[in-house]
This record gives C-alpha cells, structure tokens and sequence, in this order.
C-alpha cells in the first residue's frame, strides 16, 4: 500500500457526529464561515449545507396548523381593508359598444326574378341543402358530361324527381 493510503485509513472509521459535539462555539462559528465560502449552487452539497444559517433562536416547538390558520384568520379580520382611492359607484361611463353592421357588396347587387325569391323563402331546409350541394357541385365541375353524371346519381339518391343540368 502506498504511504498516502496508510494515513487515510486512520481516519475511515472516524465518528464525525462526536466530532462536532466537541466543537466550542467559536469552533463552529469559524467552521461554518468557512463552509460558506463552498458553492452555494453545488448539487453535491447536502441543502442545509449550502446557506448559513443565520437564526440564533431556539427552536419553538412542533408546527401547529390549526393554531396558524386561526391566528391569521384573526388578524386579517382585526386589519381594516383599504380604502378605494376612487369609491365604486356601480355607475357606467362612456358610450356602450355596437357592433357596425357589415353589408357584403356582392350580395347587395344581386337581384333574383320575384319567384325566385318566393320559392327560396318557401323552401324547406331540405331543399335548401339539395340546392347547396347542386352549386357546389358545379363549382367543382364546370364540364357539362360531369354534371350530368352527378345529377343523375344525386337524383336516384335523392329521389324521382329529374334536375335539368343545363339548367345549373
């Protein structure tokens, strides 16, 4: 064995607790100052470790919840509130918001044949729907042999009656 491990198994079985005991306090005040020059944000050191502690108070005893609730709960209702600097008055200032009512442009320049109009507004929201899809459709398709094609599978499926594709 190397001499350097010979002096450290002397100190292997060493009680570091009784150690401490033995410490007078002046001992330990400079024992401390020096632990406050280590690494306060070294992970390595146990938490107690990594700031003084700077009370001289004995410890007061076990914590007492119940105890603490009800003491701040009595001194919170022994504290007056403040005062608001402006009192409220439940009164409403300004003018209320309204919302600008928006006109699309387009639709103010359409203008339908007057039955037309009677038979969109005596429409049932089914018939709305069929008309809706029918427009999409011919969005999407403009070739007149496609909207044929879909005609005839939206009527078998919708019914009997026969839509008339140059119409759309």
């Amino acid at each position: 064995m190397s001499v350097m491990r010979k002096e450290m198994e002397k100190y292997r079985d060493i009680d570091e607790d009784d150690l401490l005991q033995k410490l007078t306090e002046e001992e330990l005040q400079r024992l401390e100052n020096e632990l406050e020059e280590l690494d306060p944000d070294n992970a390595l050191l146990p938490a107690g470790m990594r700031q003084k502690d700077q009370t001289k108070k004995a410890p007061t005893g076990t914590f007492q919840r119940d105890d603490l609730l009800a003491h701040l709960e009595k001194s919170a209702n022994e504290h007056p509130d403040k005062e608001d600097l402006v009192p409220f008055t439940g009164e409403k200032r300004g003018k209320a918001f309204i919302p600008k009512k928006r006109s699309d442009p387009i639709l103010e320049n359409v203008t339908l044949e007057p039955e037309l109009e009677e038979a969109l507004a005596n429409a049932s929201d089914a018939e709305l729907c069929d008309i809706a899809v029918l427009l999409f459709i011919t969005l999407l398709i403009p070739s007149t042999s496609s909207i044929t094609v879909w005609t005839s599978h939206l009527t078998s499926t919708l019914g009997t009656q026969r839509i008339d594709p140059t119409r759309c």
